[in-house]
């Protein structure tokens, strides 16, 4: 979108008028913007009201983005004009603006993480949705239907669901040589996009995990294998269901006849080696870690 040059009616922060309207955009923009890039820290409840820690929050902003640091966003002002921008930048303006004016003002608070969070018992349970309880979908039929593995991990997410493409509030990210995906795009790039999101919002803890040997996936990350002879090169991308022991239970597309879906049992090996696609060796790459996209997406997610 085009970014406008002011978006409050009247000045915010230490001797601002600080209408109610007013502070809660500047705390959701506030909210939006990475921690490393002067974003709140911690995060303000949104709430309209403007105390110290929301002042000290513009105050925090302004002295790592050049601003002049006096505690108060003014109409058009060049705080303002920095917090619109950089927001636009990183795909975030949109969803801060179109959701403020649609969702209701609810207190933030600490991401729920770990192995039964929210978000991964609903994506799971999703994803076990979508195919056979036992064995693979017969040809193209089954609730999924016709489905590669790229495309399962975004199927997911569609039923979750969360805001699509070309609507306010849809979470992009640009990814060079892709271009902009989203989370329910049919995509093979799910590190790169992971790494993308990762570079452009700094989060406090990284989307991208490499396996290095001790490490695991939790339910409802999306885990990539690299070709078993060719460690560099993708083989397949699917989604976890237990990855505690020596036996993994993953959820996938693009099995069988190449379109088939369903829960598969994949021999693990501590050095990474796995039963990767056909029966073939392959090797554990990493994965997207669902609890950190989520931190960094959650506006995206309305129902969630």
């Amino acid at each position: 979108m085009a970014v406008p040059s002011s978006v409050l009616k009247g000045s915010v922060g230490f001797g601002g008028k600080n209408q109610r309207a007013d502070v809660q955009l500047v705390q959701a923009m506030l909210n939006a913007v990475p921690a490393a890039k002067g974003g709140a820290a911690p995060a303000l409840t949104v709430d309209g009201l403007c105390g110290p820690m929301s002042n000290s929050a513009i105050r925090r902003f302004q002295s790592m983005n050049q601003c002049p640091a006096d505690s108060r966003v003014d109409v058009g002002g060049k705080t303002e004009r920095a917090l619109l921008e950089l927001l636009d930048r990183i795909g975030k303006l949109v969803a801060v603006l179109g959701g403020l004016a649609t969702a209701p003002v609810v207190p933030s608070g600490p991401t729920v993480a770990g192995a039964n969070s929210p978000v991964r018992r609903k994506y799971v349970m999703t994803a076990r949705s979508l195919v056979p309880p036992s064995g693979l979908t017969t040809g193209g039929s089954g609730p999924a239907g016709a489905t590669g593995c790229g495309e399962f991990p975004g199927r997911v997410f569609t039923r979750l669901p969360v805001i699509p493409p070309g609507q306010p509030g849809a979470f992009k990210v640009h990814v060079s040589g892709a271009g902009n995906l989203y989370l329910t795009s049919p995509t093979t790039w799910w590190e790169q996009l992971a790494q993308a999101v990762d570079q452009q919002h700094a989060p406090p803890k990284k989307c991208w995990v490499p396996f290095v040997g001790g490490n695991r996936p939790l339910p409802g990350d999306i885990y990539l294998l690299a070709q078993y002879d060719k460690p560099a090169e993708f083989q397949h991308v699917g989604v976890v269901l237990d990855a505690s022991g020596s036996e993994w239970s993953t959820c996938d597309g693009g099995q069988g006849n190449g379109w088939q879906s369903g829960a598969v049992k994949r021999q693990f090996q501590s050095d990474g080696v796995i039963t990767g696609e056909f029966g073939n060796r392959a090797r554990v790459k990493g994965w997207v870690d669902l609890d950190n996209l989520y931190a960094v997406a959650q506006a995206s997610f309305p129902v969630l």
